[in-house]
């Protein structure tokens, strides 16, 4: 029965243990009992979660989590300890929609602002989450590659701390830029397909020959040996057509390792609730697929926010575990709270992030704040496009 030692400190000893297909976090030590809650959502993801790879020696669980055993992980378990411990948190999951974007997406995450911030902004804010313990970095929304920066910042992240991700939906992701991925340790490419039928994806993304473009991009990263998850937003009509079914063969046929489901939310560009938000028949459905595919040895796993975010995992991680920086140099508690708690321009970065963790609405959602109807009614919904970012100070 292989054992791979995970992490350590004193009083703590916490080792991978593989047997056959049984893979599972064990632990001795006087803190043994404290860490029993983490240990065992860690265990229930990885006994009810297929695996994108599992040897004696590592498992790669999601492209959204760093691999067991790795510095990264060593530093995901501290964090969780910390919180069990000493309620403290930190950004463990850390975002930047940073960059401009080739596409007109009829839904879209990005506040409109004019400028970029400069190589050594991004630097600055890279080196200081990763001091407050950021575990996994993603370039995301709208297209990190059109950043000319973007591989010197890629090698300025501490793979020793932190993977590095990069989303994008994927007209520049060609063979030869897959490649300076890998070689510029890029952990994993996301790219999102908005329907299986290439005409409504490309309306979707307001962009003739997008799908086909980013189904080559996949290809591309596959082919490149990077860890590869398309994703796609759940809407009801989605669920209902059976189209999120297709979705999944389609990712089946490019080979990616995972599907990403996230379930849609009323953006400030687009608030039509009805439209967007799932009911609970929608997630029976989804979780029929998620379980059909994660315990099938064929097929890309799924990756499904729900179950992630669950009251029995880690709940809502805005504010909690995750943090987003916008072009604008503000930070906000992830990329669909458009509320910021301050400016990396003007204060440190972990004194914006303190402030965020007291915000009470954060201490008090087990799920997602942004399919909250109370929630968006309050802090959302009284502000218009022209005031995003919303400001804390309007709504502590």
């Amino acid at each position: 029965m292989p054992e791979v030692g995970v992490y350590k400190r004193r009083g703590l000893e916490i080792w991978l243990e593989t047997a056959g297909d049984n893979i599972e976090l064990r632990s001795s030590g006087a803190l043994s009992k404290l860490a029993s809650p983490l240990l065992n959502r860690v265990n229930k993801m990885l006994r009810n979660e297929k695996p994108i790879k599992a040897t004696g020696e590592e498992v790669v669980l999601s492209t959204w989590l760093p691999p067991i055993p790795s510095g990264p992980f060593q530093r995901a378990i501290k964090a969780e300890m910390d919180i069990l411990l000493r309620r403290k948190f930190s950004p463990q999951s850390v975002s930047m929609n940073i960059s401009d974007c080739t596409l007109n997406c009829s839904e879209c995450n990005i506040i409109e602002h004019e400028g970029e911030l400069k190589t050594k902004e991004v630097k600055d804010f890279i080196a200081q989450v990763q001091d407050l313990g950021a575990i996994t970095i993603g370039f995301a929304e709208g297209d990190p590659l059109l950043r000319e920066d973007l591989f010197e910042l890629i090698d300025y992240i501490d793979k020793k701390k932190s993977i590095a991700s990069v989303f994008t939906p994927g007209p520049l992701l060609t063979n030869e830029v897959a490649a300076k991925l890998k070689e510029h340790g890029i952990y994993a490419v996301i790219t999102g397909i908005k329907s299986p039928i290439p005409g409504e994806h490309d309306v979707a993304r307001g962009f003739k020959g997008a799908f086909d473009k980013a189904v080559k991009g996949m290809k591309n990263a596959v082919e490149n040996d990077l860890y590869v998850s398309m994703h796609t937003h759940a809407t009801p009509k989605l669920v209902e057509s059976g189209k999120l079914t297709k979705i999944y063969k389609l990712a089946s046929k490019i080979g990616v390792h995972e599907l990403s489901i996230w379930e849609a939310h009323p953006t400030w560009s687009y608030k039509d609730r009805k439209e967007l938000i799932l009911d609970d028949g929608h997630r029976r459905e989804i979780m029929k697929l998620h379980q059909g595919a994660n315990s099938s040895k064929e097929g890309p796993r799924i990756f499904y926010n729900a179950v992630f975010e669950s009251p029995e995992l880690f709940g809502c991680m805005a504010g909690r575990r995750w943090l987003n920086l916008i072009h604008s140099g503000d930070l906000t508690p992830c990329t669909y709270v458009p509320i910021s708690f301050g400016n990396i321009r003007e204060e440190s970065v972990e004194t914006i992030w303190r402030r965020m963790c007291k915000f009470n609405e954060f201490r008090m959602k087990r799920s997602c704040v942004m399919l909250d109807d109370e929630f968006r009614s309050k802090y959302i919904d009284p502000f218009s496009v022209s005031d995003l970012p919303i400001s804390y100070k309007d709504v502590v």
